[in-house]
């Protein structure tokens, strides 16, 4: 492999001699007790927190004459603090989990494995703890230390979201790397969830930058931690991962001098945040249930716009941080990068810098990406490759050095591909495997042998089958208690001569049986039974066949009415009421019945048409469509009977009561109605009956901009909006125009919509919980941060426990207040966070304005 300059595939370290007695660099700390050196790379001193804080794992700490290594000492609760040499984030104290919730949280103790001794520090995700590590010290392993992250409560309302996590945790031992921290795994013990890191002792990036804040950091420390991180970064983006959410913070420089990158293979899948004692505008935006996260100060242009994340958004929080370390400020004061081009801010130059290196990283600051340097790698090159020819024989011998590094890695054995069935842990298996349960037990408490019952049963012990092993005792009870629910069924559907219904369950009981040999006899047993109606049938027409010939002459009026009621009486068993007629055979038995002797029928059709009619209506509450095929040839043997044309048959309501509650689930839990020839209604969700309240159906967005133009084309009483964003909340309408949306969807539909009153409004938006989105779109101006003055997609945000959308801030809504008075919900993008809130309510006129919108409820039929 030759050395040529232009080899791209290495970073190249600044060429430079270094100076011995050089006093500015930060040197790996003494051992020394009693150092003072308060220059050098150390863990902070730790502020104290108060003892009676409950919302934290009491850790386990040695006694101090520590004589037996693997000896687990009786816990005892310490003051937690917080400790700048955790590259970690952790739980926010508003977050609390009692001390009694798990035994774990009791003793200090996790998985019987890992003793918390010591908290390291608190964020948004988790408090961070040093832990012991009892298989390490049975090992006699030197360091038994790791890091341990007990991830908040939040994670635990959001699976899918811990999921994401652990599938990235599994990424980060892929693309393992000196300069990255290693994240080993996740886990939990309990309710608790948590995961395990390396443990590491040394100071963040961002608190060393705050030391040396009036002159940058030494400039040969700095030029190594550039180094180290540059390494970091670029391996991870020949890995195809971007960080997306770089910072000072997310920088650890261990005792030892090592550049340490931290979150790689979690960057795209959560929002760490910064210790507590971190600048506001510093603390990345996070919100779990949508795993965004970006830190504004840091972020480039493109991802404050929610562009798809590219390396060269990392090149410009790269760049930014190079600028921190050489000149001790941020080179925008901490602006973010939209607000910072609209101003047209300019960074300084930095003095320490030659006019090459100041113009490389100025075009690394570019606002736009397309001006912006390409990558981790050309950034470096431009920024050290200006040393090149002053030292041309270090040159020679780092170059070798590398050059032997990428060998190392040019032949390095590829890692093997993680499997979809490698990725998904324990933990998620479990969670899926509780809802599974959870359905399975709902259903077997109510066996109510509809289609859509069947339906969701084997969906249930599909996904059981997937999850469990095949010969899992639980799994086998479950199924035989099924089996014998379809046996007693069958044996129900024999009985009462519904022998269509009886062959169906046999075929479905099969799938939870292995032994057929039950089902086998109940076959033969329906069998025997149709055989046997059969032949009652064919004795009752030979006993009418064969009467005595003598009496012919005497009987004949008796035998005609005898005639007649065998007719009648095969009417009256092709009618008998399965959840499907054979309507053929009725019509059959009918013109049989008028044929023996039609006066007698006159008296009797209003009678079969009743019964008819009746079996049509029942099988169209749990068929409609079989009953409107029905109804559709009933009426072809009945022609202009009133009767059969007065049947009713409602089609079956997408927003059921059986939704109720499970709108924050997806998809499955939401409804929409169909709008005769205008597609379909606004997707709602269903919020169960409570604090005297029936159950009702909710819009889960405020209504959009799109969905109304779908009205004012349909109507023509409006103009439809056009060059905005079809997603975003209709606002700027009056209350009649809503007035007038509600009738015409009412219509379309078949359905009655309304707007909510106030309390069903604040009784839906409350849910259980009452949490509000942390994120919510309300006004935000602080220190860097500026959030609110504008709508955003009725989509954005997080949901509440029953599925509501947005329905604290972005557009406030219309609603009723009692006497019909027009008062308006919830607050706007306007109104700042703290008056955003679930309880904000204002009286309206009804005029249009630019803040009001409104989502519609639909009730539901009794």
């Amino acid at each position: 492999m030759t050395d040529s300059d232009d080899d791209k595939t290495r970073y190249r370290p600044p060429k430079r001699p270094v100076k011995k007695d050089d006093r500015t660099r930060i040197a790996p700390p003494r051992r020394s007790p009693d150092s003072d050196d308060a220059t050098r790379i150390a863990g902070s001193k730790k502020p104290a927190v108060p003892r009676d804080d409950l919302t934290r794992i009491r850790p386990v700490t040695r006694p101090p004459q520590d004589d037996g290594a693997t000896r687990i000492a009786p816990p005892r609760t310490i003051p937690p603090v917080q400790d700048a040499s955790a590259p970690q984030a952790a739980v926010p104290s508003g977050v609390r989990r009692p001390l009694e919730a798990n035994s774990a949280s009791q003793s200090g103790v996790l998985k019987n494995r890992f003793i918390l001794e010591e908290v390291l520090g608190a964020g948004g995700m988790g408090m961070v703890y040093k832990a012991r590590d009892l298989l390490k010290v049975e090992a006699q392993d030197k360091d038994p230390y790791i890091a341990i992250k007990v991830l908040s409560e939040e994670f635990k309302t959001h699976p899918e979201a811990f999921i994401s996590l652990q599938r990235e945790s599994r990424k980060s031992q892929r693309i393992a790397h000196p300069n990255i921290v290693n994240v080993h795994d996740f886990d939990r013990d309990g309710d608790i969830v948590f995961m395990t890191m390396e443990y590491m002792e040394g100071m963040s990036l961002d608190k060393l930058i705050q030391r040396y804040k009036s002159t940058g950091l030494p400039t040969d420390d700095a030029w190594a931690i550039l180094k180290g991180m540059c390494a970091a970064l670029q391996h991870a983006h020949n890995e195809n991962i971007v960080h997306s959410d770089f910072k000072p913070g997310n920088v650890f420089v261990t005792s030892k001098g090592i550049t340490k990158v931290f979150d790689f293979g979690i960057a795209r899948a959560v929002a760490q945040a910064q210790f507590q004692e971190a600048p506001v505008d510093d603390r990345t935006i996070f919100d779990a249930g949508t795993l965004g996260a970006l830190t504004p100060a840091y972020a480039s242009l493109e991802m404050l716009q929610g562009h798809v994340p590219d390396v060269r958004d990392d090149v410009f929080a790269l760049a930014c941080v190079i600028y921190e370390m050489f000149a001790g400020v941020h080179p925008f004061n901490k602006t973010p990068a939209d607000e910072a081009e609209r101003l047209r801010l300019k960074p300084e130059r930095i003095a320490v810098m030659t006019k090459r290196q100041w113009r490389v990283l100025e075009k690394a600051l570019a606002f736009r990406r397309e001006n912006r340097v390409e990558s981790v790698d050309a950034l470096y090159e431009g920024l050290t490759a200006v040393y090149a020819p002053a030292y041309k024989a270090i040159a020679v011998g780092l170059l070798v050095l590398l050059s032997l590094a990428t060998l190392y890695i040019f032949f390095k054995p590829e890692p093997k591909s993680v499997s979809a069935d490698d990725i998904r842990s324990e933990v998620e298996i479990q969670i899926r495997l509780d809802y599974a349960r959870e359905k399975l037990a709902d259903l077997l408490k109510r066996p109510e042998f509809s289609s859509a019952w069947e339906a969701q049963l084997l969906d249930a012990m599909k996904i059981l089958h997937d999850l469990l092993p095949q010969e899992d005792d639980w799994l086998q009870q479950q199924a035989a208690m099924i089996y014998d629910l379809y046996l007693k069924k069958i044996t129900e559907t024999r009985e009462a001569r519904k022998f269509d219904r009886s062959a169906e369950l046999i075929r479905n009981a099969s799938a939870y049986t292995q032994d057929n040999t039950r089902l086998m006899q109940e076959a033969a047993l329906l069998e025997q039974a149709v055989a046997a109606e059969k032949e009652r049938r064919r004795q009752l027409a030979a006993q009418q066949s064969t009467r005595d010939e003598a009496a012919v002459e005497q009987a004949v009026e008796a035998k005609q009415k005898t005639q007649f009621e065998v007719a009648l009486e095969n009417v009256n068993e092709q009618m008998v009421c399965t959840s499907r007629l054979n309507m053929r055979n009725v019509a059959t038995a009918v013109d049989k019945l008028k044929t023996i002797d039609r006066r007698r029928y006159q008296q009797t059709e209003n009678t079969i048409v009743a019964k008819l009619a009746a079996c049509i209506a029942d099988i169209g509450r749990a068929f409609p469509e079989r009953a409107t095929e029905a109804q559709k040839y009933a009426q072809r043997i009945f022609p202009d009977n009133s009767v059969i044309a007065a049947i009713t048959i409602q089609s079956r309501d997408p927003c059921d009561r059986s939704l109720a509650g499970l709108g924050g689930r997806g998809k499955r839990g939401v409804c929409r109605d169909k709008l005769a020839g205008a597609g379909s209604g606004p997707e709602m969700v269903v919020v169960p009956s409570g604090s005297g309240m029936k159950a009702f159906a909710i819009g889960k967005y405020e209504v959009t901009i799109g969905e109304l133009n779908v009205f004012c084309k349909d109507s023509g009483k409006c103009q439809p909006v056009t060059g905005r964003n079809q997603d975003l909340p209709v606002t700027n309408v009056s209350l009649d125009t809503v007035e007038a949306y509600m009738r015409w969807l009412s219509k379309k539909a078949d359905q009655r919509y309304r707007l909510p009153s106030a309390n069903e409004w604040f009784y839906a938006a409350k849910a259980r919980t009452g949490k509000m989105d942390a994120n919510r779109n309300c006004k935000v101006n602080t220190r860097g941060i500026a959030k609110g003055d504008q709508l955003l997609s009725a989509s954005a945000g997080g949901q509440n426990e029953w599925g509501l959308v947005n329905h604290v801030g972005n557009a406030r809504e219309f609603a009723f207040d009692q006497g019909r008075r027009v008062v308006v919900m919830g607050g706007s993008y306007k109104l700042s966070l703290e008056q955003c809130t679930i309880s904000t309510k204002e009286s309206h006129n009804g005029s249009a304005d630019n803040v009001t919108g409104f989502r519609l409820l639909r009730e539901l039929k009794e």
